[in-house]
Order: C-alpha cells, then structure tokens, then sequence
C-alpha cells in the first residue's frame, strides 16, 4: 500500500461532506470537576449517541456511499459482532441494498435485534469453530455481493476518520492527545489520518483490554503481532487477534501507541461516564476512557481528546458491570 497522508486526509473531508446528512454530529463533552482535578482539558467525543449507537455507522456510510447502481442492486455482505453490523444495516438502507451480516452466536442481544430491525439478514456462525471471514467471502461469491470491511479496507478507514475531523472542526485550539478504542484499528487508523493532518503533534494512542492489546504488542514489537487466545472477552466489539494490515501500516506510519487495561477499570470508565457524563456506554465503547483513567498521571495537564466509541450495551451487561464498581 502507498503511503499518502495528503490524499488520505483529502478523502477523509470529501467522506464527511458526502456522509453528513446521514449522521448525527456527536458535540465534544468535558468533566469541570475531571479537568480541574487533572489541571487540563479532556474532551469526550460520544460516538455512543450516534445514530446506530457507534461510530462504525461512519465507515459504512463511507464504503457503500462508493459503490457503483450495479454493485448496490446486488446487494451488500459484512461480518460483525453487532456495531458495524448495524452500521452496515442502516447504510445499506440509506442507499437501498440489499444487507447480509454474519454474526456470532453469542453477540450481545441488543445488537442482534437492532440489526434485524434496521432490515438486514443475519447468518450466525460460531467464533470459536468457524471463520467469519470465510462465511462472507463463499456467500459473496455466490451471491454476487460486495464485502463491507470492518476496518482494514481505506473505503472505511476514511469514514472512520470523519468522527476525528468533526471533533476538530469544534475546537480552536490543538489537542496534545488522543485516545481511541482498537479492536481492527480502523477508527485510530481514520482518526490518526484526521488528527496528524490538523495537528501533527499530537500523540496518539490506541486503547484495549489487556488481554487483547494486539495493537500495544505489535507497536512495541513493530510487526503485527497475533494472539493466541480461545476466549471471549467483556469488549465484544475489540475481540479481533491482530491488527488489520492496511491500519497497521497507517497507525505505525503516524506513530500511534498503544495502551491496555483491565476489565475492573473498563467497569470503573462506564461507571464515571454514567455518573459524570451522563452516558451509557458499552464495555467495548469505555476502553478509551478506561486508559485515560489508568493513566492519568501521564496525561496530567493536557488538553487529550477521548473516542467514546458506542453505546449498545444489553441491560444485564450494564448492570453487572456497574455492580463491581463501588459507587
């Protein structure tokens, strides 16, 4: 892949330009009392009031928005544990496809439903035994349908991108930091693009589970790293093994860095956004303000923006996350 962070940062704004009458503008959020207790200014972007509930809404408005009459009559296939599931539904809506969207059996519920309700056709696979990825490339070929990546495709890497250049386009001044969620690495890879374009010294930091911090091992390692694990984790929606291969490319070019934590403090992060912020947010969606909190120390005094990535969390889940917090 060429690297060409002027090109990329062009496609970025003429996604947002293009994808904008079908999105809602999140408004940057802040804590007084946060910002005064870490002497800086941490600026929440809640991609969790989003229309579909994330921010993957973004890159698949932007993926399908580029597909040709023919290739929209045939219709659309993605693979999802549940947010880009949605995102996929609603976009394929927006510009009347047909939607397929293979699921794991165990997605969150919530996640489930809201995608069947938005029109699309859900095919349930098993994440321990079966492939995703090979369930929608047979069904493609057979169908004739186009694939909707997730994350390691530009076409959605530029729609992620939008959510960090709205964030820009509402502030006057520049940000020291930013802290976005990884599962793929589309939205930092999108963001990174955003954020080094507008404000190239900025550092920026991509946040996982501590079990899943593919991302954090393959910066430190500088080749993409891949785990080795048979289970699920509370981050539904940042269980992939490795980091795609065109965000890793764009992640490293940018410098990006990586941060983990706990489960214990992602439950903590839901909790804080919940009372302080007055936002729900799923486990998946917390992790970036998890390591802001796990590291506040090392952002003491700066001016960091924080990805609050999505917000479709079934009530059991919320409620049991909550309960191990002591409030």
């Amino acid at each position: 892949m060429k690297l060409e962070p002027n090109l990329w940062f062009e496609e970025v704004t003429k996604t947002y330009h293009n994808i904008s009458p079908h999105i809602r503008h999140t408004k940057l959020i802040s804590c007084a009392e946060f910002n005064n207790e870490l002497k800086g200014e941490y600026l929440f972007k809640p991609e969790s009031l989003q229309i579909t509930g994330s921010f993957k809404i973004r890159g698949a408005l932007s993926a399908i928005s580029r597909l040709t009459q023919k290739e929209l009559q045939s219709g659309v296939i993605a693979y999802s544990s549940g947010n880009h599931a949605q995102g996929v539904a609603y976009a394929a809506k927006v510009f009347n496809t047909p939607a397929t969207v293979v699921m794991p059996q165990d997605a969150p519920t919530k996640k489930i439903t809201n995608t069947r309700e938005l029109g699309a056709e859900i095919i349930f696979y098993d994440r321990k035994t079966e492939s995703r990825e090979g369930i929608a490339q047979a069904i493609a070929k057979e169908n004739n349908l186009t694939i909707i990546y997730p994350y390691d495709a530009l076409a959605t890497i530029y729609g992620q991108g939008t959510a960090a250049y709205e964030a820009l386009q509402d502030v006057d001044a520049k940000f020291n930091n930013a802290i976005i969620c990884a599962g793929g690495g589309g939205l930092t890879a999108g963001s990174a693009i955003s954020l080094k374009h507008m404000n190239p010294k900025c550092n920026i930091f991509t946040a996982e589970p501590e079990d899943w911090n593919d991302h954090q091992q393959s910066f430190v390692q500088k080749q993409r790293v891949k785990l080795d694990i048979n289970h699920t984790g509370l981050c539904d929606g940042l269980l992939a093994s490795t980091p795609g291969e065109v965000t890793f490319k764009i992640n490293q070019y940018f410098g990006v860095q990586g941060l983990s934590t706990s489960d214990q403090m992602i439950c903590e992060a839901m909790s804080f956004a919940y009372d302080r912020l007055n936002l729900k947010l799923e486990p998946s969606g917390a992790v970036a303000l998890a390591c802001l909190l796990d590291n506040k120390e090392n952002f003491k005094g700066s001016r960091t923006l924080v990805m609050l990535s999505g917000g479709n969390v079934d009530e059991e889940t919320f409620a049991n996350c909550l309960a191990k917090v002591t409030r």
